[in-house]
């Protein structure tokens, strides 16, 4: 028992409780994983607890006294420097976040799921799966590849997946059911408390009052249905001088992003009365969410849990279009609460576009069922079902 425990426990007071993070993204990118982080751990102390990150690529700049570095230069040296902070810290929970690439070596932070129990003392191990991609080992690794990701499943005291999809093949695939838990993300990007409304916002963004605005918010790559989207603005149902789409944030990914899907060509649009904000700082993207009548997110592959574009737009109270999930039951939100179109469905999606515009009632019910939906994905719920997952702490 530590010093701390030693005092609580004479005074007859519970000792703080502590929950390590363990991440390859930190400080975060804007809808990153480190994003991610920042807001579970927010909002999980926010609870009462003390939370701590863990990083291999922490900033030389964070001074912040439970942010610690984790060194990737050398063979075995993530995982050495991890084990070290996991004995100074002693959290209760040790929370590794995965996601393929994440890692400079992936394969030494999936081994926690194997020293933890013998070298860790009793901190318990939960791993969020962000996707099930199998991360790059060596050459011709092989099937090795997806042992090592199923195996960080079996290990763990607790698996959360954002996406149920993924939860429902990991089950499958012998990860383990039992410890499996599905917890989508919650928003990155909130409305402050003085955004003001659609009106207020235009006005500060100098926009046409009156215009019908169809906004995008995300990179714009061939799978988010941007092309989809483009050719649904030119159908004769939405016609019409007042007629704008809004593309919000930057095109693409960092150029340093591996193997990042590359946005569309500007020639997509040709024929479509644009608006192009360029990258923005969040609270000028939160500003121009609210300016819109309705955002689009017309995804090739369905809409899914991980979708962090969609919960921003609906965590701003904003009519959203998207398209039907890949699987019924996959996500938490209800068939009244979203205009739902068949993915690829150019024409589909502009009737849909053209109902908002055309009946105000129509527009304010799915409004309130995007608030609906955002009001089930808060950072505190999501706090809530994680501690309950953890199986410890709750």
């Amino acid at each position: 028992m530590d010093r701390v425990a030693a005092l609580a426990a004479d005074a007859n007071v519970r000792p703080t409780r502590r929950v390590l993070f363990v991440t390859g993204e930190y400080p975060p990118r804007i809808g990153g994983v480190g994003d991610h982080v920042v807001r579970l751990a927010a909002a999980i102390e926010a609870r009462g607890l003390a939370c701590h990150v863990a990083t291999e690529s922490r900033s030389a700049k964070d001074l912040a006294a439970r942010v610690h570095s984790v060194g990737s230069g050398l063979p075995l040296q993530a995982i050495v420097d991890t084990l070290r902070t996991v004995r100074r810290v002693r959290p209760d929970v040790v929370h590794l976040h995965y996601q393929a690439g994440a890692f400079a070596r992936p394969g030494e932070m999936m081994g926690l799921a194997r020293l933890l129990p013998s070298l860790a003392g009793p901190s318990r191990l939960a791993v969020t799966f962000h996707d099930l991609h199998r991360p790059y080992l060596f050459p011709k690794a092989g099937r090795l590849r997806e042992g090592m990701v199923r195996s960080l499943g079996q290990g763990a005291d607790t698996a959360i997946y954002v996406d149920e999809v993924d939860r429902r093949q990991a089950v499958a695939q012998g990860y383990g059911e039992a410890n499996s838990h599905w917890i989508p993300a919650g928003p990155t990007i909130e409305p402050p408390a003085d955004s003001g409304d659609r009106r207020a916002a235009r006005a500060a963004l100098d926009l046409d009052p009156d215009a019908f605005m169809v906004g995008f918010f995300g990179f714009r790559q061939r799978s988010k249905g941007i092309e989809v989207l483009a050719h649904a603005m030119r159908r004769t149902e939405l016609a019409g001088p007042g007629m704008r789409l809004v593309l919000i944030g930057a095109a693409g990914p960092p150029t340093n992003v591996r193997r990042a899907e590359p946005p569309v060509p500007p020639g997509t649009f040709d024929g479509v009365c644009l608006v192009d904000t360029g990258e923005q700082r969040p609270e000028m993207i939160s500003r121009w969410l609210v300016a819109c009548d309705a955002i689009a997110l017309p995804f090739l592959d369905g809409l899914s849990a991980r979708r962090g574009s969609f919960m921003n737009a609906v965590a701003h109270g904003v009519p959203v279009v998207t398209t039907v999930p890949p699987v019924e039951g996959t996500v938490d939100v209800g068939v009244e609460e979203v205009a739902l179109v068949a993915p690829g469905d150019a024409a589909g999606l502009a009737v849909a576009l053209a109902e908002i515009r055309d009946d105000s009632a129509r527009r304010r019910r799915l409004a309130q069922g995007s608030r609906a939906i955002a009001a089930r994905h808060t950072w505190a719920e999501i706090a809530r079902r994680t501690l309950a997952a953890y199986g410890c702490l709750a």
